[in-house]
């Protein structure tokens, strides 16, 4: 048994003198055309190259070195090491190009290739849409449809930062005409003004993708413009009354609209990146931002959308969107809670009255107009209702006479309590349905001071900087870690109204007054 164990002992003591952590010893760098370094990192995850365990066998003192052009992002990979093992039958060192074939252009595994750069007069492709500064220094946002070749290759050159900093993010294929049209390229730089000759004065530091999609108008109240846009004749209504979506687009097409993308849709951030060595600077609301308001322009284009964001991106996006609503929207900045509910909606086991709460139809007003997802939308009217709230009135302790309160302050805590478990209660009903009756409020309640935690963190962010105070790192995601309730993540989730769900057994289902 002794023997059994040392050898086990020495065989881990080989693998580990011989294993490398894949994060560790992969280097990213952009260096610019005179040779300086723009930017150096490492990545977040590796997994999707080199698997689960982001180990590489068989090579001590491994050193994989990515270099990136730092304007038009043209990759050069070099792999170097000290020692390499000798295959012993089947155990062989890994082969570390070969997996990143599948994340690099060929032309990152030729070094003559990767070093014929063009520089001369480039600039990024597409249109500038916006310039700032920080700290003395020019930034530059450009946005470019993927039909521009240029837009594409350069995409296709930095692909491989989506899995190595989106958790789960995969490359994007983007073979076919129709899908590239569809898509956008975002892309920030830093602009040098003292760029020697032959040194391109633009070096990269981020970028994002969306991409539109179909949808149908609002259900309840369509936008004219939409609708006329979706009208035809009658011959061409009746040949697409039972049409699956994709026909519907293709005949409305027809009958003269000139692109599918002119018709209502829908714009769908995709990925969103800035490099880590720029991170904690603001350059990710200023990219945010243009994003947002290119994107949300088009009159055909109903809303903005997020594809499976992440904490650090909800929090990005809950500041932005709060900073330019609080500034923009005078609707907005003039939500309060109502407490002036009559007595007979706030009945026991009545429907909680969100509607006479915070006016619907100003929110809807709101929603139409900063075209901001409608399940987005409900967090920050929550949180911009909260901050008319006073800190000291924001207990639970307060609130025990409930609606007849003689503290407005605390009757306002209480009915945004309400106001707030509702959106929970609904977004949540799958979980919930599977708890005892009596276990639900307790499971509500817990996500909701979860949430109150969350929103004051970032309430103090949004009015920390609507005072030129500086703000350091991110706000706390309590508002999205449930204590035990969890919310799903997809903001497409919008088959059924805010105020109503069907659950599984076709009743309808709403929040109750507890």
């Amino acid at each position: 048994m002794a023997a059994d164990g040392e050898l086990e002992e020495l065989i881990t003591q080989q693998v580990n003198e011989w294993s490398s952590n894949s994060n560790g010893c992969f280097h990213i760098s952009l260096v610019r055309s005179d040779g300086s370094e723009h930017a150096a990192f490492q990545p977040a995850f590796t997994y999707p190259i080199f698997g689960d365990e982001e180990a590489i066998f068989g090579y001590q003192d491994l050193d994989i070195d990515l270099k990136f052009a730092a304007h038009d992002l043209r990759p050069e990979l070099n792999v170097r090491y000290g020692k390499k093992f000798q295959a012993i039958g089947d155990i062989k060192p890994t082969d570390v190009k070969e997996p990143l074939r599948d994340f690099l252009p060929m032309e990152a595994f030729d070094t003559a290739v990767a070093g014929e750069a063009t520089v001369a007069g480039w600039t990024p492709p597409g249109e500038k849409l916006r310039e700032y500064t920080k700290n003395g220094e020019k930034y530059e946002v450009w946005c470019a449809s993927l039909t521009d070749p240029a837009a594409k290759k350069l995409l296709e050159n930095m692909q491989i930062l989506v899995p190595m900093f989106i958790e789960g993010g995969t490359i994007l294929q983007l073979e076919q005409d129709w899908t590239t049209q569809r898509w956008k390229l975002f892309l920030l730089y830093r602009v040098f003004d003292d760029a020697a000759e032959n040194t391109s004065p633009y070096a990269f530091v981020g970028f994002g993708t969306s991409y539109r999609v179909f949808t149908f108008p609002d259900r309840r109240q369509p936008d004219p413009y939409h609708l006329k846009l979706l009208q035809g004749d009658e011959a061409s209504r009746a040949k697409v009354s039972q049409a699956s979506a994709e026909d519907f687009v293709s005949a409305l097409c027809d009958d003269g609209v000139q692109s599918p993308l002119d018709l209502p849709s829908r714009e769908r951030l995709s990925q969103f990146i800035i490099l880590p060595t720029f991170q904690g600077a603001g350059h990710g609301q200023e990219l945010y931002n243009a994003m947002y308001k290119h994107l949300i322009a088009p009159a055909n284009v109903i809303e903005l959308t997020v594809e499976d964001p992440n904490e650090a991106f909800d929090d990005l996006r809950d500041l932005c969107d709060m900073l330019y609503l609080r500034a923009n929207n005078p609707e907005f900045q003039n939500l309060r809670i109502n407490t002036g509910v009559p007595a007979e909606n706030l009945k026991p086991k009545s429907h909680i009255p969100v509607e006479l709460i915070v006016p619907g139809d100003v929110t809807d007003k709101i929603r139409k107009q900063s075209k901001i997802h409608s399940r987005q939308l409900g967090r920050l009217v929550e949180m911009q209702t909260l901050s008319t709230i006073p800190a000291f009135n924001r207990s639970r302790n307060r609130i025990t006479r409930k609606e007849r309160s003689t503290n407005e302050h605390d009757k306002a805590y209480f009915f945004w309590r309400l106001y707030a478990k509702h959106r929970i209660y609904i977004f949540n009903r799958d979980p919930l349905m599977q708890l005892d009756l009596q276990e639900r409020p307790e499971k509500v309640e817990g996500a909701l001071d979860s949430v109150l935690e969350g929103y004051t963190s970032m309430l103090e962010r949004v009015e920390a900087m609507e005072q030129g105070k500086p703000t350091v790192g991110g706000a706390s995601r309590a508002s999205r870690k449930r204590k035990v309730v969890d919310e799903d993540e997809d903001d497409e989730w919008e088959d059924e109204s805010e105020d109503e769900a069907v659950a599984a057994n076709g009743s309808h289902k709403k929040a109750r007054i507890a």
